[in-house]
């Protein structure tokens, strides 16, 4: 019997699940109709419908990035080198504060350009402008889960949480692959009255919450001096943690702080190459999964990392945890995918980051024919330590190839540069 013409059938060298066993095909085949996973295993030798060889690669589980300020793709390479409360204050917000809606707009479609590029199938962010956000993700073929940063205290605040709530409300009848989230800055910018008025509304509307804790010294000093708690004991006590909070870095953690993750099923968002390069540290993954705590990658903004490259990401997360305990079996390759897969898609609350049959077709393929995959002896090891993000040749989403042997599909991706230099130009008032 032969599949029908909707079905998408996809061959390659190997087809890395990404499921709890580690189940690796090789050779293997993953076929989709519509937006779900239809087959994943052995080659079938089956006719009809399109097929795509991917030939001497993988084909493995969308990557999902937990914790983004996509738009601040503008604004690479602006301030660099600077400590996070300085870079913060004297640098970023100045500059944000004249990004319009537009600005936004294109800084995040470009994001969106290097995640389709590099693999990453769904992201979670915070930022300004929230529906600009929504929008370019929309156009960009990616899944997304928008929040509008929210600060402050009073009135103007409440009035701002007010709207962010309606405009999250809103995006899944506008955008279907975009879903709303609340933005609660962080605890040195939200009052504790705003951080549980966040609780309740998010509660109240079955909305996630996404928020930075514990991710610098300052930060942690600034807390306990105000309020004489860590940020996850605040956060804790003002209701924001729970099974559908992002918590973004989780860097400096005690044994308390750790308990409550655990106890409250909220995931730690790990940012591994952001906290490098603010000089901030590097969260305690090992310790948070052996208490339980689901534990994802996110890149942070492009201008903390200067990229999206969640492949980077494994890499350096790995390689952190190893060097922590002093044992490079601590932290291996397949932990490594599972926090930019499972563990993300989890955190997110949608059922992707797996290729089985049912699963939401959300999936990439790279190609190993270069130097520095070949050999590629270890599948799983070659994922993670080898791969890059300019390997990869398809990224398909929901069952839509937005990038279809390196071809991105969705939009005009010269234009789009085009008018991100200009708009960066003029924000930076630099060339």
């Amino acid at each position: 019997m032969s599949p029908g013409h909707d079905e998408v059938v996809m061959t390659a060298e190997v087809v890395v699940t990404g499921d709890a066993a580690g189940t690796v095909y090789a050779p293997g085949e993953v076929a989709w109709s519509g937006d779900r996973l239809v087959y994943v295993g052995p080659p079938r030798g089956r006719t009809g419908g399109r097929r795509i060889a991917v030939g001497d690669g993988a084909i493995l589980p969308g990557l999902v990035n937990t914790h983004n300020h996509a738009a601040m793709a503008l604004l690479r390479g602006y301030a660099d080198d600077a400590r996070l409360m300085a870079w913060l204050r004297d640098h970023i917000w100045p500059v944000e504060a004249r990004m319009t809606a537009e600005d936004v707009y294109v800084g995040t479609l470009l994001a969106c350009l290097e995640m389709i590029r590099g693999g990453t199938v769904a992201f979670a962010d915070m930022y300004l402008h929230a529906d600009a956000v929504a929008r370019a993700a929309d156009a960009a073929g990616l899944r997304a889960f928008v929040a509008r940063g929210l600060v402050g205290d009073g009135p103007e605040a409440e009035a701002a949480l007010a709207r962010a709530v309606e405009e999250a409300r809103g995006f899944a009848a506008r955008y279907p692959l975009v879903e709303g989230w609340l933005g609660p800055h962080a605890p040195y910018t939200c009052s504790p009255a705003l951080l549980e008025r966040v609780a309740d509304q998010a509660r109240l509307h079955g909305l996630g919450i996404h928020i930075h804790l514990s991710e610098s010294v300052e930060e942690i000093r600034e807390v306990r001096a105000r309020y004489g708690l860590s940020p996850i004991a605040l956060a804790q006590r003002t209701g924001i943690l729970g099974e559908r909070t992002l918590v973004a870095h989780g860097v400096h953690l005690d044994a308390e702080d750790i308990r409550l993750l655990a106890e409250s099923r909220a995931t730690v968002a790990h940012c591994p190459v952001s906290n490098l390069k603010l000089g901030n540290g590097t969260a305690p993954v090992l310790d948070l999964l052996a208490a339980g705590v689901n534990v994802a990658l996110g890149s942070d903004g492009p201008a903390s990392t200067n990229t999206l490259d969640l492949f980077l990401e494994m890499r350096v997360a790995a390689w952190l945890q190893k060097t922590l305990r002093g044992d490079p079996a601590a932290f291996g390759a397949r932990q490594a995918l599972a926090l930019a897969t499972r563990g993300g898609a989890r955190g997110l609350g949608y059922a992707g980051g797996v290729l089985e049959p049912g699963a939401p077709a959300d999936l990439v393929a790279v190609r190993w024919s270069r130097p520095h995959t070949t050999p590629h002896t270890d599948p799983l090891s070659t994922v993670v330590y080898a791969t890059q993000a300019s390997d990869v040749r398809y990224t398909v989403v929901a069952g839509r190839l937005l990038l279809d042997d390196g071809r991105v599909t969705v939009v005009d991706e010269d234009a789009v540069l085009a008018e991100a230099r200009e708009r960066a130009g003029r924000l930076t008032g630099r060339p």
